[in-house]
């Protein structure tokens, strides 16, 4: 019978320099190991799309020397054509790729820039997110309540559908939701008017003012610290939500309705949630296509951060929201969520609204009031993704699947 000791291999999964820190200081490796080691640890893969064929064999090349490589066509070794080409390697290598890159002509410099400045957004794991006077500190996800003053919310929790005998019951309604969703661990109040579920018609400015209005004056005068949010996309109804307080514009439209709505935000150092959306609520669910939903996302995030930018608002007043279920079929959505950590080279909080949609139904075939299970599961898949807010109705439920998922995802 053989003496030997038992030799024990068990794989590692490692996705952050942190994780890989942290166990290498269980191992006992010297800090100045650990600081060379660490960058060596995770591995990363950029896809790169439209260059020259040249510029792509400049980059393999790098790779190679450095140990690593790139995966390219084969008419791209031989012929001037453009291209795309997938990256990989350790951070390390990728780091030492971005600094061959910079004295490099043409694209190439702003490869080595982009490859630089994503690889810093990936591993960024807290989050300044400036909303007037307030400063919200994302580490671990949070949750944002929904307060719906619609009489047609998809999800039927519109306070107007439950209260319409006056805007006294409507206020008292909406006080003792927000004072529930508080009291379960909301940071954020989101409050809307106008439903913007599949074939919703516009309400009249007007009538949305008199629904937000008393209910925003109402939840500002009793809850003075938490931030509020609202969602609209109209000038004059962002004006008034401003003047009573208001912290957050939560536009659907990513202030392409009414562009003049930074303005607003530039005064007031408000903070910005910028959805995609193809289309309006109105149109938006009518034969929804999409070639590569992902990089149509980026690409449109990409225009409006610009846009928000030049307007003077700073990175730390934007969030990110993909607009699940907003002319996206459930491909679509379900697309989005696993690939959700593409959005994370932004470096800004990513903004997801989840609860009880209809694409959840679609995969369960369930009914609105039989979605929370659903709801859950893909917000918990959803934060190992990268979200950082949760949109939804139910907060307590939410709140508690948070808890047990950092719990466990301890890195």
């Amino acid at each position: 019978m053989s003496n030997s000791k038992e030799i024990k291999i068990t794989p590692f999964e490692l996705t952050t320099e942190a994780g890989a820190i942290k166990l290498m200081t269980s191992l006992g490796v010297t800090s100045q190991g650990i600081k060379i080691l660490a960058a060596k640890s995770i591995f990363c893969a950029f896809l790169i799309k439209g260059i020259k064929s040249w510029e792509a064999n400049i980059i393999k090349q790098h790779l190679l020397s450095l140990g690593s490589d790139a995966a390219i066509e084969r008419d791209a070794l031989v012929k001037d054509i453009n291209t795309d080409i997938l990256i990989f390697g350790s951070r390390s290598q990728l780091k030492r790729l971005s600094n061959k890159l910079k004295g490099q002509p043409f694209s190439l410099k702003e490869v080595s820039r982009l490859i630089s400045l994503y690889l810093e957004n990936l591993e960024k794991k807290e989050f300044v997110f400036l909303a007037r006077k307030k400063t919200l500190k994302i580490r671990k996800p949070i949750v944002c309540g929904i307060i719906n003053l619609t009489k047609d919310s998809f999800s039927g929790d519109g306070l107007l559908a439950k209260a319409t005998s006056s805007s006294e019951k409507i206020k008292f309604l909406a006080l003792k939701k927000a004072e529930q969703m508080i009291k379960e661990g909301a940071k954020i109040l989101d409050i809307g008017a106008e439903s913007s579920r599949p074939f919703a018609k516009q309400l009249r400015v007007k009538e949305e003012l008199a629904q937000l209005i008393p209910v925003i004056k109402a939840i500002r005068k009793e809850f003075k610290k938490i931030p509020l949010s609202v969602d609209t996309y109209k000038y004059p109804v962002a004006y008034e939500a401003s003047c009573l307080g208001i912290d957050i514009i939560n536009d659907i439209t990513a202030l392409r309705h009414n562009p003049k709505i930074a303005d607003i935000i530039k005064k007031n150092s408000l903070g910005c949630i910028l959805m995609h959306m193809k289309g309006s609520p109105l149109t938006m669910q009518l034969n929804p296509y999409h070639k590569d939903v992902v990089w149509e996302i980026i690409s449109f995030f990409k225009d409006r951060i610009n846009f928000l930018n030049k307007k003077g608002i700073s990175q730390n007043q934007i969030c990110l929201d993909p607009g699940i279920g907003f002319g996206k079929r459930l491909e679509d959505n379900t697309r989005i969520i696993n690939e959700l950590y593409k959005l994370k080279i932004f470096g800004l909080p990513i903004f997801l609204g989840l609860s009880r949609k209809s694409f959840i139904g679609k995969i369960l075939k369930n009914n609105i009031d039989q979605r929370l299970a659903g709801t859950i599961a893909a917000n918990v898949v959803s934060i190992n993704k990268g979200a950082n807010i949760l949109r939804v109705h139910d907060v307590k439920e939410t709140v508690e699947a948070i808890k047990i998922a950092s719990s466990i995802n301890l890195n």
